[in-house]
């Protein structure tokens, strides 16, 4: 059996379905990548944690949940599909 991923942004869905997790966390990044850029400048510079969350791990249930600043809540899901 085959799987997609499909991103789903405050509710919204992305347009595009992924073939891989990294593809779908790839997308995110793309999408919010000023903000992935401050962050990291920002972890660089020592001023504490990120409270954005980019980097979660592929999980057994299949729902992935990331988080950037300014309340932009993502769920990536995995979605099994058989293929005839």
């Amino acid at each position: 059996m085959d799987q997609l991923y499909v991103v789903v942004e405050n509710g919204d869905p992305y347009p595009v379905i992924y073939k891989t997790y990294a593809a779908a966390v790839a997308a995110v990044k793309e999408k919010h990548k000023e903000e992935v850029e401050a962050d990291l400048k920002w972890l660089a510079e020592g001023w504490g944690h990120s409270v954005n969350v980019f980097d979660t791990a592929e999980n057994d249930k299949g729902e992935m949940y990331l988080y950037v600043e300014k309340g932009i809540n993502i769920y990536i899901y995995r979605l099994p599909v058989e293929v005839g």
